[in-house]
């Protein structure tokens, strides 16, 4: 240490002689001080810096116990933030060391050259610290989660300085990287280069295989990881880390399926005397994996010896979820059940046990059929996970249909409590409510005893709101006498509804981010606005009697709340949680409580179908009687009746149209005695209702013609008797005063001119006049007071149970519109297509509704779950010339514009369901807010002559909310999350500015158009990102470099969403052929058919060759991450084998970005055998489960073209030559 001392003492006095050395001079002298600086300035601080960011990751970040710790603590998404300007002066250093430092001169030449010279004078960098400062900004950018970047500046180092001394190190980092990114065949093959290394040095070994272990633990391959795990331990000497690495090799065994030896190695755990926490975990995890296979009385006292112990008072919680598992693990349930509860309890600052003990006590509830028990707990874990926690999306899933189903159950319990308690004499009544205060008065101040003694328990779930009434009943008026259960609950208020939480900043909010004052005020006003104010004091006798239904009328709504409740908990037992006889249960006790109830016949059904389900044919067969008996015409009726009705039906419409249409040219022509005939003809069919009117105007206006004038007189007046609102009765009328003033001329000359014929024609079958300087050439119409249908579009060759399907349709139409009488009909497109409609609704706001309404409802599509399908709605006129083009792609597109962005079956899971009734209201209530139900958008010329058309390039996704004072601060920290959290790899860049009236939030650096679209559509059902803006009115768009600069310069705002939507959403839509299906959450157009008119392709001039019949590949491009890609390599393997068609094939994997990887099937001969194994392999849709619900392409090229693609790296350009030469032909 001495000499050290000296040694920087004698260099820190020498400096002086070289401060005039440049890097353009390659000297000893200079080489010597750059060598120096380098190495115990620039180095030393950086490395300085990075070893204190890591002591900050070790000491900050807990470890959660309950997981497979992982090997680096430094993996946490957490830690990135926590050292993040550590990092950026890490970087600054190890920049400054590079430009400042390097020597790239070549030295003097000498006289006289050795070969040692040469070689010397051969190098390209002369100081040998360069590669060290590569590999240090490396290690920052690790640290701070950019590990794309970070893999850039290990390559290069090893690419650059092959004999560096950095090289081996720079490859374990590299390994890291892959592995963090989920690249694991990049990482293998880092880790087969450095297995055959002869001169690997020793003192990294340990490094290597932590390295390696984390690689195989991240691949689930627990027994390889352990072999690297021990390789680790014998190489560490830190008391610390051994402890840490030796628990993670105890937990490895456990998930391996070795609880024997995971009990010896936890331990081993103990006998290296790590920190208590750790030391009680290996304990309790031993108990754990010891559990049914031990002495488990004797594990037991031990367990109830460590809750006496003082020291293990925050370690309760562990120590009964202990217990809880020997107890389910003898098979004793109660027992179990009970410990959990009390793990539960017990959670006071381990918010990830509580949370494990939470979910494992609700699946045994559910499991048990107890949902409210289940929901209750499950709703203490959702306040504390997230995204990352195993299964999160099915357990946010079932805890969603458990609280609607709770909810509903909860409404009949209370609305009976309050009739209850409302209909008992006044005197009975008074002596109840001054009792229940009496003991609330006892309840508290026994309460603030125990408080004083600090014996109060935490208060073992949030959802005790529900018991108490304090939750979303609390709105209504819930207060938590009127439940039964209350009394064994007693807790204090605040330990009830959010249990005993830790001290700190916003305990209340499951998203612990800062609240502004501003925020609070808002929420604060937006509150007292919604809510009326109630009393909350349970000492006072308001509390008590504020909801008792004491009038007439509010018994009414109780019975309302209640039939409501009672229906859609049957539904919910039925569809949500296939529980049968609940179920029935419940509609059940519907019927018996409110018989010829509204619902009757929808409940019927049902009850026939779930007895039918259950094999209880005696009782299917009293509901199937009690509807063809009480409801002989209802549909349901007529299908039990008759099994074909739908079919049957189908055929009688088409008729009735062909008749109408011919009754309305006769009509036009003058031929009434024709219209006579053919009207009578289409009455006794029993039409539509909405077109009965022009039935009989039709009729009226014929017969009138044929007799004299005062039969004509009296015809009218019977009509507008009969028809006073409908359309066609305005001309009724002023018919009818024409022929009272005698002027009947007139009348003719009307008809004549075509007046009347404009006004009585079936929307169904004529078109309107085509608007001028539209972009869908005039042909669809713009009007809104049309008739609209609802249809869905699936492929014509798919297996669908059409009954069923009408029937889910139907059953929601009868619990959503019960005063009209839909048409469920089904009509083909074009070969690939059919047509399912539902008509008719009144207007487009109606059609909207509907459509918004029921895509939102996924039991009705379960029959098309599997399939590609779009919805839509559409008024008379358009579906008509939809028809008569046999195709979607334009509609699709105007529908996009002018109605909705959701065309497709990827409507959102998460997006909440909504009943029409409700969309209604807020469509009325909210005129200007509703976005998709207002004027059709008519695209505005010139825009595209603002703005730069060359889009196939980097983007910014952009978010623009028209409120110069509205605080976008929310939004964009939410932007931000949800970029590290979704696209972490693109390393994402956000910030807010203005452009006139508009906030604008941008999100900058999307790699490319393809990429970009995707991120938009992610975004855009991403709806907790917009929880924020509230109400504000706001726009979102892509946006190129260029044209961002001339909105935010020039204020181009709302000229800029023209332009958008012209060449972003009008053009992104993927043609679907029979040999190129869109994958499930794409959005879809059908290809023009044959029969469509289409100019005639221009001549390619790309750089793909068009001679493509050669030898072939094909080719998916998939995401790194996201997709299970091994299993899909095994899939087409087994494809392959068994499908026999085409032997030899072979498969490969190799990158093509940062962010894609290519799997290549080879072996294609030529383009015949290519074409027939794609569309062999498009067509098996269990090929595609692995890339789950991932962005992917697929198509054939010649092994010549793709070398040029893989240079190219374009897919949009590949995909333009592709569908001109493959699938247009």
């Amino acid at each position: 240490m001495k000499r050290f001392v000296l040694n920087i003492i004698g260099i820190v006095l020498m400096l002086p002689l070289f401060q005039g050395c440049s890097t353009e001079k390659n000297t000893f002298a200079s080489r010597a001080y750059h060598n120096v600086t380098s190495k115990y300035n620039v180095h030393f601080n950086a490395s300085e810096s990075l070893n204190s960011s890591i002591e900050k990751i070790e000491e900050r970040i807990e470890n959660d116990y309950t997981r497979l710790l992982p090997v680096y603590k430094e993996s946490d998404p957490s830690a990135a933030n926590m050292v993040q300007s550590d990092m950026d002066y890490v970087i600054l250093k190890a920049s400054k060391l590079i430009e400042i430092h390097s020597i790239t001169e070549k030295p003097k030449r000498r006289k006289r050259r050795t070969r040692k010279y040469q070689e010397f004078a051969a190098k390209e960098e002369f100081n040998p610290w360069i590669d060290d400062g590569y590999l240090l900004m490396g290690k920052a950018y690790f640290f701070q989660h950019n590990f794309s970047t970070a893999i850039n500046n290990f390559s290069y180092v090893l690419r650059k300085y092959p004999e560096g001394d950095a090289q081996h190190e720079s490859k374990i980092w590299l390994l890291r990287s892959y592995s963090e990114l989920g690249r694991f065949d990049e990482a293998a093959e880092v880790i087969k280069s450095l297995q055959g290394d002869t001169e690997f040095p020793g003192k990294l070994e340990r490094d290597l295989s932590m390295a390696t272990a984390d690689f195989y633990i991240r691949q689930g391959e627990y027994t390889e990881a352990i072999k690297f795990i021990d390789i680790a331990l014998k190489k560490t000497t830190w008391k610390k880390q051994k402890a840490r690495l030796q628990y993670i090799k105890a937990q490895l065994y456990e998930e391996a399926g070795n609880p024997d030896q995971a009990g010896r190695e936890y331990a081993a755990v103990l006998k290296l005397n790590p920190e208590y926490k750790m030391a009680f975990n290996a304990r309790i995890n031993a108990f754990g994996v010891l559990s049914g296979t031990g002495d488990g009385e004797e594990m037991k006292k031990e367990l109830q010896k460590m809750l006496k112990d003082k020291k293990n008072q925050e370690f309760r919680d562990q120590i009964y979820y202990a217990l809880g598992n020997i107890y389910f693990a003898e098979g004793n349930r109660d027992q179990a059940i009970e410990n959990y509860r009390q793990s539960v309890a017990f959670s006071i600052s381990n918010q990830f046990q509580r949370a494990l003990s939470a979910v494992t006590l609700a699946d045994l509830y559910f499991e048990d059929f107890n949902y409210k028990q289940a929901q209750a707990y499950y709703d203490s874990a959702m306040i504390i996970i997230d995204e990352n926690y195993p299964d999160y999306a099915k357990l946010h899933e079932k805890y969603r249909s458990l609280t609607n189903l709770v909810d509903n159950l909860l409404t009949v319990e209370r609305e009976d409590s309050l009739q209850k308690i409302a209909k008992m004499p006044d005197i009975e009544r008074e002596a109840l409510i001054a009792n229940l205060m009496k003991e609330e008065q006892e309840r508290q101040r026994n309460l603030e005893n125990l408080a004083l003694q600090g014996q109060i328990g935490q208060g073992y779930y949030r959802s005790n709101r529900y018991r108490m009434g304090m939750g979303r009943g609390q709105q209504e008026g819930g207060w938590y006498f009127y439940n039964p259960q209350t009394v064994s609950y007693g807790e204090v208020t605040f330990s009830q509804r959010w249990g005993q939480r830790k001290l700190e900043d916003n305990w209340r909010r499951s998203n612990k981010s800062t609240v502004s004052m501003d925020e609070m005020d808002e929420v604060v006003e937006a509150g007292q606005e919604q809510m009326e104010m109630k009393e909350d004091d349970p000492l006072k006798k308001e509390f008590y009697t504020q909801d008792l239904p004491l009038t007439d009328s509010l018994m009414a709504l109780s019975h309302d709340r209640i039939l409501e409740a009672l229906y859609n908990a049957g539904k919910l037992f039925k569809s949500e949680f296939s529980n049968y006889k609940l179920a029935a249960e419940a509609f059940e006790d519907l019927l018996k409580r409110y018989p010829s109830n509204i619902y009757e016949l929808s409940v019927y059904f049902d009850l026939y179908d779930l007895y039918e389900l259950m094999g209880d044919q005696q009782k299917a067969a009293y509901y199937r009687n009690l509807i063809i008996s009480n409801y002989p015409e209802s549909k349901y009726a007529q299908y039990l009746l008759n099994p074909n009705f739908f079919v049957e039906m189908e055929a009688k419409t088409d008729s009735l149209n062909r008749l109408y249409e011919e009754a309305y040219s006769s009509y036009r022509s003058g031929n009434y005695r024709n219209v006579l005939r053919l009207s009578s003809m289409i009455k006794r069919m029993k039409p539509d209702s909405v077109i009965i009117p022009k039935i009989d105007f039709m009729h009226s206006i014929a017969e009138g013609t044929q007799t004299g004038i005062q039969n004509f007189e009296n015809l009218l007046k019977t009509y507008l008797q009969t028809y006073p609102d409908k359309e066609p009765s305005p001309l009724a009328e002023e018919i009818l005063t024409l022929i009272q003033d005698s002027t009947l001329a007139d009348y003719q000359k009307l008809v004549e001119m075509g007046y009347i014929n404009e006004e009585i024609q079936n929307e169904e079958l004529l078109l309107k006049d085509r608007l001028e300087n539209d972009e869908f050439g005039g042909k669809f119409s713009y009007e809104e007071d049309l008739l609209h249908y609802f249809v869905i579009a699936y492929p014509r060759d798919a297996i669908v149970d059409l009954n069923r399907l009408k029937f889910d349709i139907a059953n929601y139409n009868i619990d959503h519109y019960t005063k009209i009488d839909f048409d469920i009909e089904t009509e083909p497109l074009n070969e690939d297509l059919m047509l399912l409609l539902v008509r008719a609704l009144d207007d487009k706001e109606s059609g909207v509704i509907y459509h918004r309404a029921i895509i939102r409802n996924a039991a009705v599509f379960q029959t098309l779950r599997e399939l590609n399908y779009y919805n839509f709605a559409i008024s008379s006129t358009n579906y008509r010339q939809v028809l008569s083009e046999n195709s979607l792609t334009d509609y699709l597109k105007f529908f996009v514009k002018n109605y909705s962005r959701y065309i497709g079956s990827d409507f959102s899971d998460e997006e909440p369901a909504i009943s029409p009734e409700e969309l209604m209201a807020k469509a009325r209530e909210e005129d200007n807010i509703l976005r998709e139900r207002g004027e059709f958008v008519v695209v505005r010329t010139g825009a595209s002559e603002l703005f730069n058309n060359v889009i196939d390039t980097t983007q910014s996704f952009v978010l623009a909310v028209k409120d110069p004072g509205f605080s976008m601060r929310t939004a964009l920290r939410d932007f931000a999350e949800f970029n590290r959290n979704e696209y972490r790899e693109w390393n994402l860049k956000t910030n807010l500015t203005s452009a006139g009236d508009y906030q604008i939030l941008i999100v900058r650096d999307i790699p490319s158009l393809n990429e970009s679209m995707s991120y938009f559509r992610k975004v855009v059902i991403t709806r907790s990102l917009f929880e924020s803006l509230g109400q504000t009115t706001y726009r979102n768009f892509l946006i190129t470099n260029e044209n961002l600069e001339k909105v935010l310069d020039e204020e181009l705002v709302e000229e800029y969403i023209d332009f958008f939507r012209n060449n972003y959403i009008g053009q992104s839509q993927p043609a679907k052929s029979s040999d190129d299906e869109p994958k499930s959450g794409e959005t879809g157009i059908t290809p023009e058919t044959e029969n469509t008119k289409q100019q005639a392709p221009e001549e390619y001039s790309g750089p793909y060759n068009s001679d493509i019949e050669k030898s072939h590949l094909f080719v998916f491009v998939i995401p790194k991450e996201g997709v299970d890609k091994a299993a899909f390599v095994d899939k087409i393997n087994q494809f392959n084998q068994v499908s026999g068609d085409i032997s030899g094939l072979t498969v490969r994997e190799t990158p093509l970005d940062e962010f894609r990887d290519l799997i290549i099937i080879s072996e294609l001969s030529d383009s015949e055998s290519a074409t027939r194994y794609f569309r062999m392999v498009v067509q098996n849709r269990d090929l595609y489960s692995s890339l789950g619900e991932a962005e992917y392409r697929n198509f054939l090229i010649t092994t010549e073209n793709f070398d040029v693609f893989l240079r190219e790296k374009n897919i949009a350009d590949y995909m333009d030559f592709y569908k001109q030469n493959y699938l247009d032909k």
